[in-house]
């Protein structure tokens, strides 16, 4: 039977007949369309349900329905740009704390340039239910209407603005190095210590790292600052050489005890000072803010043209002092001005003012060999300042001139408090001068080298403290180069004298002061 059945399909096969030399293809038969006709039947079954499933699971906005967007869950109506934009105001104001070593600085995002990113935090919220296969957006839609999904926002950093605010705070977290120094008097060593500053780079870099919400804690990086004067320094030194030096002379009694406490003073904070070669030594910076906390009492200073008492008057003898030994020892002078009067301490042109922290004495080290500042009091009425570190390079010779000077007023200040027939010559009157200074320096090879500068000294008047009513006929006679009583010159009697003073000699001798 199969053998016939068999040879009855060859032989209606081979009785088929041929078109174009190609056999016509069978027609299917009557099981075989049931077959085709269930299997499609099953094919657009499952599509239906995906495509249904599509419909009814997947997303069909650019944000999924139960998405939580940075903790919050993007609401179902409205535009999700337009909420996000909202929260971004209000993160402005969310709180961020810099801290370092137990030190915290507390300020907002806002201020530190830093916001929601609103565009890309979308862009990421848009790829859940949105990207993959259809199964993978179907099953992320799901999750995310059982509140299961959860994605950041996306922050910007104005670092320009980042930049700034960490500039502002620096200071804060500024260590300043402690320099090594000889303490000469006690013969022992001042080790040096590193400081810290804050490092603006790296801090910047842990601000990119963070991740912000309201309350976002940011770590702030510091940089060690080695001191500019180490123990190898000192090591260095021949303190038995000296450079140069100079002293000058004050008063222990009256006015002059508390000008003596405050020049002590200020020496004990530069004496053992190192400087290497090129380096440079700040007065100001060295000696430090003239206060009752840093040592310093109440002595007479020169305010205006006037004497009075104040913090720290008398500092400005010792800065003189080193002012001078350092142009005898050929040492740069950077930064130097002089006295609005002449000082009785030391010659024309040599005086060198301070006020912390605008006025300030700056001298640098020019030599190949690192100095020691050594400042002291040999004697209870001394302070000596000495160049330490190397023998002289060079013979110093110092002169200067009076181009011109100017006399001085009477000025009478009558006291309240003052009972009758009192009076006290309250200041001396001091002429002023025009001067020019003139170094010569003449080097042990062969160089020779001229520095010359300007110190302008205006005239202080002489000042009479009276009772009221006091009869001023019984005041003493005009001083020489005093022209007059203030207040009762006419402008014709104001004259200018110029006096030639050869830089050989000095100009008559000027009162005392800070």
């Amino acid at each position: 039977m199969r053998g016939g059945i068999a040879g009855s399909a060859a032989t209606s096969a081979e009785k088929l007949p041929k078109t174009g030399g190609s056999p016509l293809r069978l027609r299917p038969s009557s099981v075989q369309k049931s077959t085709l006709l269930l299997v499609l039947g099953i094919s657009s079954t499952v599509a239906a349900g995906l495509g249904l499933g599509a419909y009814r699971y997947g997303p069909r906005s650019p944000v999924v329905e139960g998405l939580f967007l940075g903790e919050q869950r993007v609401p179902d109506e409205g535009s999700p740009a337009s909420w996000l934009a909202r929260r971004q105001l209000d993160a402005l104001g969310w709180e961020a704390r810099f801290h370092h070593d137990g030190e915290v600085v507390e300020t907002s995002l806002g201020a530190i340039g830093v916001e929601i990113d609103v565009q890309a935090s979308l862009d990421r919220a848009g790829e859940v239910g949105h990207t993959g296969s259809l199964s993978r957006r179907v099953k992320e839609a799901s999750l995310a209407r059982q509140g299961q999904v959860f994605v950041p926002l996306s922050f910007w950093i104005d670092e320009p603005k980042a930049r700034r605010f960490l500039e502002s705070i620096a200071p804060r977290f500024v260590v300043a190095p402690v320099d090594a120094a000889l303490d000469l008097e006690n013969k022992r060593k001042i080790e040096d210590v590193p400081g810290r500053e804050l490092d603006i780079d790296a801090s910047l870099a842990e601000m990119r790292a963070a991740k912000f919400e309201d309350g976002v804690v940011v770590r702030l990086v510091t940089r060690r600052v080695p001191a500019k004067v180490t123990a190898l320094d000192l090591a260095n030194v021949d303190v038995t050489k000296v450079v140069s030096s100079f002293e000058t002379s004050f008063s222990l009694f009256g006015s002059g005890a508390g000008r003596a406490v405050n020049i002590r003073n200020a020496a004990s904070k530069i004496d053992g000072v190192v400087l290497p070669p090129g380096a440079m030594i700040s007065f100001n910076d060295r000696v430090g803010p003239r206060t009752r906390e840093n040592g310093f009492t109440l002595a007479p200073e020169i305010q205006g043209d006037e004497l009075t008492d104040g913090i720290g008057g008398g500092t400005c003898q010792l800065s003189s002092t080193l002012h001078a030994a350092a142009v005898y020892g050929g040492l740069e002078v950077v930064q130097r001005k002089g006295h609005s009067r002449a000082s009785s301490y030391t010659k024309l042109g040599l005086d060198a003012t301070v006020s912390f922290p605008l006025v300030d004495l700056k001298l640098q080290n020019p030599y190949p060999f690192p100095i020691l500042i050594h400042a002291y009091s040999p004697e209870p009425t001394k302070i000596r300042v000495e160049i330490l570190g190397g023998a002289p390079v060079a013979k110093v010779e110092y002169a200067y001139g009076v181009g011109q000077s100017y006399d001085f007023v009477r000025r009478i200040t009558v006291k309240e408090h003052f009972p009758p027939g009192k009076r006290v010559r309250r200041q001396k009157g001091v002429p002023g001068y025009d001067v020019t200074s003139t170094l010569r320096i003449s080097y042990v090879d062969g160089r020779v080298e001229e520095r010359r500068w300007y110190s302008g000294y205006r005239p202080s008047p002489e000042v009479f403290w009276v009772a009221p009513g006091y009869d001023e006929a019984n005041l003493p006679p005009l001083p020489e180069r005093a022209k007059g009583v203030e207040g009762r010159l006419e402008e014709d009697e104001i004259p200018t004298e110029t006096a030639s003073f050869p830089v050989s000699q000095p100009a008559p001798e000027p009162a005392p002061a800070p």
